[in-house]
């Protein structure tokens, strides 16, 4: 049974991070990697090929980079990194389909750190090639992953409080604890509740609200206790995102100034 299969994987991923825990209990940086490599191997394994995993810096047209990211999910069919075989790669804005941020615990400080990356990520300018009309979706997604987490219900409290002054757009669109919860809010919140700009469904909500979309999307967010399904059930709204975001390219022209001279006709 799929539910029980990726069960099983949610209780290893946290084995996993208890040993990592216990074996590198001196040097929190060396933890701190190696969990972030139990969170790519997963994705990596159970991705669709089309997406490539990997880490560095995200760099847009205007110049502006991101933070360091743990790990970035991309186009990989239509998308490479610069300095690819470097360390520290960086990705064009374009070519990234969500930031995932690890964290060991789900407190208020790996929050507030977390939002800080988030809203920077958010903010990039972005403006993709042409896909010939096959990219529905043109947000990029950021995952808050943490390992451990306090009660559903202070947790909830934690996010309320952490989201209160940051706007919409610029929220995690998931904070995921594999064996424990599953929250969403931000653009993905919004997407999820009304539906594609311009769709009928998101008309016939927002005509029920009185064209009010703060009060269509109500609290903005919602926390879900899943125990160890919320790992299988962040997958598959996951993967059907990813369906509708893609296929996406960087344009790299648009990386090049307007009046840049690239040389002379002969």
């Amino acid at each position: 049974m799929l539910h029980e299969y990726f069960g099983h994987i949610a209780e290893e991923l946290h084995r996993k991070s208890e040993r990592v825990r216990v074996d590198f209990a001196t040097h929190k940086p060396s933890a701190g990697h190696n969990r972030e490599a139990i969170v790519g191997d997963f994705l990596r394994g159970y991705l669709p090929k089309a997406c490539g995993v990997g880490t560095g810096l995200i760099v847009s047209k205007s110049g502006q980079f991101s933070n360091q990211a743990d790990l970035v999910i991309v186009d990989h069919l239509y998308n490479a990194p610069l300095y690819g075989a470097s360390p520290e790669s960086i990705w064009l804005a374009e070519s990234i389909f969500a930031l995932i941020e690890v964290k060991t615990s789900l407190s208020p400080s790996t929050l507030g750190d977390a939002i800080k990356k988030c809203r920077r990520f958010k903010t990039l300018p972005r403006e993709f090639a042409d896909t010939f009309g096959k990219q529905k979706v043109f947000d990029s997604l950021f995952i808050l992953w943490a390992f451990e987490a306090p009660e559903p219900a202070t947790v909830k409290a934690n996010l309320v409080s952490a989201f209160k002054e940051v706007p919409r757009h610029e929220l995690p669109d998931f904070v995921l604890v594999p064996d424990s919860l599953l929250a969403y809010s931000g653009q993905y919140y919004e997407l999820s509740l009304l539906g594609q700009p311009n769709s009928e469904h998101r008309r016939l909500v927002l005509q029920r609200s009185g064209g009010n979309i703060e009060a269509a999307l109500g609290e903005g967010l919602a926390v879900l206790y899943l125990g160890k399904n919320a790992l299988l059930a962040w997958l598959i709204w996951l993967t059907s995102w990813l369906v509708a975001a893609g296929p996406r390219r960087a344009p790299l022209v648009s990386y090049v100034p307007d009046d840049y001279v690239w040389g002379i006709k002969v």
